[in-house]
């Protein structure tokens, strides 16, 4: 394995360029590393999702569905929180890319190879497999933007980076009906054409990334963040700590850390039960509480929900500024208000393609009110640890939004809905709305409120 920790290694830190040189090229080095981090992962959604895209396609049972997703966001879950502190200690250059191709290879496979999405314990398997390497995305990228942005900055760049997540959702769709597109009226063939064609797709990016991506300042001869803004530097200890000692030092004393963890699991029962379940919702019949609309209509159910997640992280990094003095937990709650009030519209719509535009546009605004609070999930948690763990912060707040959220929101929805009906998953989403409102309250920490965050938090 030690051609492996040779391969992921961060690059020494070169000598220090001189003045004139650092105030050229540093703010280059800060867009390109951006560009990366951005395009980077939102490339990882182009083949996270593609099985819930495919929810009302596939001649599958929800509960079947549930189980192969819910595979995929436990191992995320848990891969996100290790990737996290490995990616601490790793290069973000290589890191990055890395798993991108081999999420991009697994999902090639799926596309290639017959029987794996008819067949429900293999799919899963190499669900299991993809999850994990899906959560090597989030760890290079909160090291990046905690080496190369400052605290104040990093609500500002954090939130336009959270939006990858949007686009890249967004435009999953749009890859996957491609690939329906170019493989002719063969139902099975159709299918696989919508895994393999965005598994070659990440590919490239990944190629792309590699190229624009540098790891921190100082591996290109620049100095640190805070030295470039004449910011006091932050006490760090000299190398990453093995986990248990970040685990035991940074993150099980940390109390509100833990309510944050707790607040993204009920976030992502919100999120994820939207963006599995609105397609197979959209083009369930009327008999069982669906929206009978077409199939290719509930796909378009998925995209609508993203655009509306765009304008919320947007309008929720302007509204944590200027409305609530950068207090990330109070915006959260205004946000979540609005999206109990919208699912309980949403299920008021009448059934029907003749209500579809009414669907979408409740879809938009469900997007607006969770997209907002799920981009304050990792920022939050980074800004509560010292900078060597925020990869380690980052990714546990993940592994509880996954392995508890998108549990209940895959295969615990899944069941309600095979068993108790669509009016019991609605009930259960106004429910996660109010657990997630009280951890985000319990959460919160003034010191990381105003414009004057704690340098030694």
């Amino acid at each position: 394995m030690n051609w492996v920790k040779q391969l992921l290694a961060p690059p020494p830190a070169q000598p220090l360029r001189d003045d004139a040189t650092v105030r050229r090229l540093y703010p280059r080095y800060r867009v390109r590393v951006f560009i990366g981090i951005f395009v980077g992962y939102m490339g990882y959604y182009f083949v996270r999702n593609t099985t819930a895209v495919l929810s009302g396609i596939l001649q599958m049972s929800a509960t079947q569905i549930g189980i192969i997703s819910c595979a995929s966001y436990v191992a995320y879950g848990i891969s996100k929180f290790v990737s996290g502190h490995i990616a601490d200690s790793s290069n973000a250059k290589i890191f990055l890319p890395l798993g991108l191709v081999l999420s991009g290879v697994v999902n090639i496979l799926i596309g290639v190879i017959p029987g794996i999405i008819s067949t429900v314990w293999i799919f899963t398997v190499m669900y299991l497999i993809n999850g994990w390497l899906q959560g090597m995305g989030y760890g290079p990228c909160s090291r990046s933007l905690v080496y190369w942005f400052d605290d104040e900055e990093r609500t500002l760049w954090g939130s336009i980076w959270n939006l990858a997540h949007n686009f890249g959702g967004a435009l999953a769709p749009a890859l996957a009906g491609l690939g329906l597109a170019i493989a002719g009226n063969n139902a099975m063939a159709r299918a696989h054409a919508a895994y393999w064609l965005p598994g070659i797709v990440v590919i490239i990016i990944a190629v792309f990334v590699y190229f624009i991506q540098e790891d921190t300042p100082e591996s290109v001869g620049m100095p640190s963040v805070e030295q470039y803004h004449h910011l006091p530097a932050k006490k760090q200890p000299a190398a990453v700590p093995p986990m248990k000692v970040v685990i035991r030092e940074y993150i099980l004393p940390n109390k509100k850390l833990l309510w944050a963890c707790m607040y993204g699991a009920f976030v992502y029962v919100l999120r994820y039960g939207i963006v599995v379940w609105a397609p197979r919702f959209l083009a369930a019949p009327q008999s069982v509480g669906g929206k009978a609309v077409n199939a290719a209509a509930g796909m378009g159910g998925f995209s609508f929900f993203e655009i509306g997640g765009v304008l919320g992280m947007l309008c929720a990094m302007v509204i944590c500024r200027k409305v609530f003095n950068n207090s990330m937990p109070l915006t959260n709650v205004a946000f979540l208000v609005l999206t109990m009030v919208l699912v309980v519209i949403y299920w008021f719509i009448p059934a029907g393609n003749q209500y579809l535009l009414a669907d979408y546009a409740v879809l938009i605004g469900l997007g607006f009110g969770i997209y907002g609070p799920v981009m304050t999930i990792g920022l939050y948690a980074m800004g509560i640890v010292p900078k060597i763990a925020a990869g380690a912060a980052a990714g546990l707040s993940g592994t509880f939004s996954y392995v508890l959220g998108a549990v209940i929101a895959t295969l615990v929805i899944g069941i309600i809905a095979d068993h108790m009906g669509w009016l019991a998953v609605f009930g259960l989403f106004i429910i996660a709305a109010i657990g997630a409102i009280i951890c985000t309250l319990l959460s919160r920490d003034k010191r990381l409120e105003g414009f004057h965050q704690s340098q030694e938090s």
